[in-house]
């Protein structure tokens, strides 16, 4: 069904080629589900979204009255380890019928799984992904990703539907930025084939990477790793390995409007759980925010704002830590940052392999965007 959905939207009209490879763009940075990313786009409401999956799929929808209060006798039929594993919550039970919210009403292999548990017969009602992740946090406690919670605190607080918009004007060629040796942001001309170039086509987190063997990378491996990559976090996982290898802590955010996202981290071979729950407001001091600014790398110790011992502290890191942070930039915008951590020296004699490191980073997002746009259009 996902694969299709970009190409049955636009065969209906729905959204245009431009609004699609915009939301390819969004599913491949930030890693979020295609229709959530057209949602959170103002491309299409979730209710559109809902109605049309509901009537090429032939199963009902479950509106948002469905999922705003369900009774506790029915959500404890279905266990919570199930729930999160299959993205499903269960909405009402009558007799021997149970209904059943899903992202995808053809997982027959959940239908079969809460079957069985339930022993009730499974009747799947259709419902974006964003709000099964609401639910799944509200009614069972199961944390999910901060950027499918912010859309859906903009759906309950605004619902409209968004007209499609005006074609977007193409040129025959677009630039794409990188680093000098000296941290100066050019921009390259590229042909416009590559354009989207980046679309990571599956959100699937793969933390065991992190730390993952004792086989040291090098850089050739790095880069071949990039290459093959089959998804955003492998991507994440591969470089913060190789990070965590050459560098005391290495960590990435993801640039997500005015807030930088702890994605992924690692101290002394160890993963920084905390540093993945941690929101920087970009609006308020900081090194990363002095990086967006001015698109070039900082190095050095930071001054004490809020903003920079909040980053610090998740680090595991003090006040006097002397830190590298680059911009990883993809289509003249930034989209996620890096942040690295040893002696000065070190770090001085390291910037420019980091800066490669970091433009081959840029490159691998943007061959994910080509090979998901190819699978869903």
């Amino acid at each position: 069904m996902a694969i299709k959905l970009g190409e049955m939207l636009l065969k209906e009209k729905l959204i245009t080629t431009e609004q699609l490879d915009e939301a390819l763009k969004n599913q491949t940075i930030f890693g979020i589900k295609l229709g959530s990313a057209l949602i959170e786009l103002g491309f299409l409401s979730d209710k559109q979204l809902c109605l049309f999956l509901s009537r090429k799929l032939g199963v009902p929808a479950a509106s948002p009255r469905d999922m705003s209060w369900i009774s506790p006798e029915v959500l404890s039929m279905v266990p919570a380890e199930m729930a999160g594993k299959y993205r499903v919550v269960p909405i009402r039970c009558e007799g021997k019928k149970l209904s059943l919210a899903m992202a995808d009403p053809a997982d027959f292999k959940a239908i079969d799984e809460v079957a069985f548990v339930t022993g009730c017969v499974i009747l799947p009602h259709i419902v974006p992904d964003v709000r099964i992740t609401s639910a799944l946090s509200k009614y069972y406690n199961i944390r999910g990703d901060i950027r499918y919670l912010r859309i859906e605190g903009e759906l309950t607080g605004k619902r409209r539907t968004v007209p499609v918009a005006a074609t977007i004007k193409k040129t025959e060629k677009i630039e794409v930025p990188m680093l000098t040796d000296s941290g100066e942001l050019l921009n390259i001309e590229i042909p416009l084939e590559f354009e989207g170039f980046a679309n990571l086509y599956g959100p699937d987190d793969d933390h065991a990477a992190y730390l993952g063997g004792v086989e040291l990378y090098t850089i050739d491996r790095l880069s071949l790793e990039f290459a093959s990559a089959k998804k955003r976090d492998q991507i994440a996982s591969v470089f913060i390995k190789y990070l965590g290898q050459e560098f005391s802590v290495g960590a990435l955010f993801i640039i997500r409007g005015n807030m930088a996202i702890g994605w992924r981290g690692i101290a002394a071979g160890k993963r920084l759980e905390e540093l993945e729950s941690l929101n920087i407001l970009l609006t308020k001091p900081s090194v990363i925010r002095d990086v967006l600014v001015t698109g070039q790398f900082v190095m050095g110790n930071l001054i004490q704002t809020p903003g920079n011992l909040q980053l610090l502290k998740s680090l595991r890191s003090g006040p006097g830590t002397p830190l590298l942070v680059l911009p990883i930039i993809m289509l003249k915008k930034i989209v996620a940052v890096v942040v690295v951590s040893a002696e000065m020296e070190a770090l001085g004699k390291r910037l420019q392999e980091l800066q490669k490191l970091v433009y081959k980073a840029s490159l691998a997002f943007e061959m994910l965007i080509i090979k998901s746009k190819i699978l869903t259009t």
